[in-house]
């Protein structure tokens, strides 16, 4: 994972895939919400998230989407419209492997250039960065950016990577402990 740990995007549009991954653990979203980083959804990834229909439910799903709900309900993850004609644009270029959520997402970044798109999904993050050229995040690269500005602290590692690996099917501890350890190194090299 070669990122830049002091760098990150304070607006993301955020497709399903990183909603989820950013609400998994309470410490990632506590403190990104301290630093002033600011999430948007899509109406699209909005309705994948709380309305679309589920092969199956866990009670950790279920906890992630009243998490999702309660932080609406305060005003976070605001929706941001996507444009019809910018999706049909952004899609028909696309890889056929996206999902709607994504391509949403893909097409509002296009659109409007002061969001970064935040997804964790390989497809999709080389389709933005290599054929349209958009800023791209993702939950690690938020992650080291967290600890790299010490908005999380090097006791919160064990008790995030615990929580997220309860609530995620495919949980990212791989990238996470790889993000933590550049940004401690780029916090030594700063020095």
């Amino acid at each position: 994972m070669a990122f830049d740990p002091s760098n990150f995007s304070f607006m993301v549009i955020t497709d399903t895939c990183s909603v989820w991954n950013v609400l998994s653990a309470n410490a990632i979203f506590r403190a990104a919400n301290s630093a002033r980083v600011n999430f948007y959804v899509t109406p699209m990834v909005l309705y994948e998230c709380l309305n679309k229909p589920r092969k199956t439910t866990t009670p950790e799903s279920v906890e992630l989407i009243r998490r999702l709900r309660v932080l609406r309900a305060q005003g976070k993850f605001s929706e941001q419209p996507c444009d019809l004609d910018d999706l049909l644009a952004v899609s028909r270029r696309a890889p056929a492997a996206l999902s709607s959520g994504e391509l949403s997402c893909i097409a509002t970044a296009y659109k409007t250039t002061s969001f970064a798109f935040m997804t964790d999904e390989r497809k999709a993050r080389q389709y933005a960065e290599q054929r349209l050229h958009l800023k791209v995040e993702t939950t690690p690269k938020l992650y080291g950016w967290l600890h790299f500005h010490r908005h999380l602290v090097d006791a919160d590692h064990s008790v995030v990577i615990e929580e997220h690996e309860k609530h995620e099917r495919r949980p990212l501890t791989k990238f996470f402990q790889e993000a933590y350890e550049t940004a401690l190194q780029y916090r030594l090299m700063s020095r």
